[in-house]
């Protein structure tokens, strides 16, 4: 009797037989154990679940969040695609279970999938996910609301405004104008939130009559944002720390009447406010040439000069007034000089300080508008002019000089052709070495009829200007408000300084 096979032995048999019969028919089998089967017959690969966006981070002007997956079933590979609702779509491949994607608009909701693929055999997309990225916006404008002379050097007073999200700054700064961030001697420093409207840091160590510039970026739990856009200062001499005992409170305002319309309601409110900014002196700019006389007699003031004065003329376009309260006008001293057109020019008068006894000379003065056919030579001329003729009366002789008024140049011009001729003879724009600012330094005292102004942030574009002379110490520089009587008065804001004249 045959004993019964065991159930494996059986097996083993069966899978013998086949095999003999498939050697015998032409056939053949290969058994490979632990390979893929080829591209085209593998099997779909399963969809992919479990997606997560996860690490938004903020990376200068961009940002970055890291997207994960479950691996899925029969998978080789993975795409990722992403983008913003109605934007246009953006993906990549991978064979992890992960991918960080970067450059991504910060402030934005970017919405992500991913789909499995076996060779060329995809499986379905995974159920989208959608995240907003993180925003660390860019700190600008930076500027300068204070400087302090220290001994030998000058502390800076920097601020700006806060950005949502930021734990900290950081102020990078160099001298000269270029590029902060290549430069070798740029300094860095770390200043925490204040929790306020506006974050800030005195920085000392900077020398005198040097230009610097700086940029500031914010730090928050997600990121560092991208550096703004830089600002630039001139810092004050150390000739200027003394001042002296002549204490004055000018102001200059271009108040725009032949060329601006609605003069007739503007120039009460006008005289308003002049009167009640209270200046010691005001330099006018654009005034009406005749039809005038209805701010005079402006209360607490009087007329100084008028750029007819020693011309034998009354053109009153240009004009100078002072307070009777504290300057009394030498009699015979007006003077003033025209330039071609016939429009601008400027006047001067000596003045006695009604507290001291001292003597000086407050100018007014208006340069040929920037843009053709004009040209910053142009101005140099007519500002050589100007400050030839006044050097050439004799009333002038020794006497330290005041010069305000509307100079159609700034920094930013190509050439900066009044202050640099003014620079000469060791006259300073009182901007540049104001010890405190009390209204916001970038914003441009040409208004241009527009609220809020227009506004340069590297600079500031200030064609009203003080001019102060050698030694004078600037306390504080600041722009008035144009309105009055619910209406915007000019298209240019008044400037004012207070100096202290030895």
């Amino acid at each position: 009797m045959t004993p019964h096979p065991t159930p494996r032995r059986a097996q083993r048999l069966l899978l013998a037989a086949i095999a003999v019969l498939l050697c015998t028919s032409g056939l053949t089998v290969g058994v490979v154990v632990g390979t893929a089967e080829p591209a085209s017959a593998a099997a779909k690969p399963a969809r992919v679940k479990g997606v997560k966006l996860k690490k938004p981070r903020v990376d200068g002007a961009t940002a970055s969040f890291k997207v994960t997956w479950k691996r899925a079933a029969r998978a080789t590979s993975y795409k990722v695609k992403w983008k913003v609702p109605g934007g246009k779509a953006h993906t990549d491949r991978t064979r992890k279970t992960s991918k960080t994607i970067k450059k991504l608009a910060q402030g934005a909701n970017y919405c992500v999938k991913v789909r499995a693929y076996n060779g060329k055999r995809k499986g379905k997309w995974s159920k989208t996910r959608c995240r907003t990225t993180p925003q660390l916006g860019p700190v600008q404008p930076v500027w300068v609301d204070a400087q302090q002379q220290q001994g030998a050097t000058i502390a800076l007073g920097f601020r700006w405004n806060e950005v949502a999200g930021a734990t900290s700054y950081e102020l990078a700064y160099a001298p000269g104008e270029k590029d902060i961030q290549k430069h070798k001697k740029k300094k860095v420093v770390t200043v925490r939130t204040t929790g306020t409207a506006t974050a800030g840091v005195l920085v000392g160590g900077f020398k005198p009559s040097r230009t610097y510039c700086f940029q500031v970026r914010a730090t928050g739990r997600r990121g560092t944002g991208a550096w703004g856009v830089a600002g630039c200062k001139v810092t004050v001499p150390t000739s200027r720390a003394a001042g002296g005992p002549v204490h004055v409170n000018m102001m200059t305002w271009n108040v725009c009447a032949n060329v601006c319309d609605g003069w007739a309601s503007r120039e009460p409110l006008i005289k308003g406010r002049i009167t009640e900014i209270d200046s010691d002196a005001i330099a006018i700019q654009e005034g009406p040439n005749f039809a005038y006389d209805h701010l005079e007699p402006l209360p607490r003031h009087q007329r100084g000069c008028i750029v007819g004065d020693g011309l034998g003329g009354n053109q009153r376009n240009q004009t100078l007034f002072v307070r009777t309260a504290k300057f009394s006008i030498i009699p015979g001293t007006a003077n003033g000089v025209r330039f071609a057109p016939d429009t601008h020019g400027g006047c001067w008068v000596r003045v006695k300080d009604t507290v001291t006894g001292r003597e000086l000379i407050l100018a007014s003065v208006h340069l040929i508008n920037p843009g053709a056919p004009s040209t910053d030579q142009d101005r140099w001329n007519q500002m050589q002019a100007f400050w030839l003729a006044l050097g050439a009366d004799p009333n002038t002789i020794g006497l330290p000089i005041v010069v305000a008024g509307d100079f159609n140049s700034t920094r930013n011009s190509r050439t900066d052709a009044p202050r640099e001729y003014l620079n000469i003879f060791g006259y300073d724009d009182a901007f540049d070495v104001a010890e405190r600012y009390n209204s916001l330094p970038f914003i441009n005292s040409w208004n241009a009829w527009r609220n809020p102004p227009p506004q340069s942030w590297r600079w500031g574009e200030h064609v009203d200007r003080v001019f102060v002379s050698p030694g004078s110490k600037v306390t504080s520089w600041q722009m008035e408000s144009p309105f009055g009587g619910g209406l915007q008065l000019s298209d240019h804001s008044a400037v004012r300084v207070t100096v202290d004249i030895p």
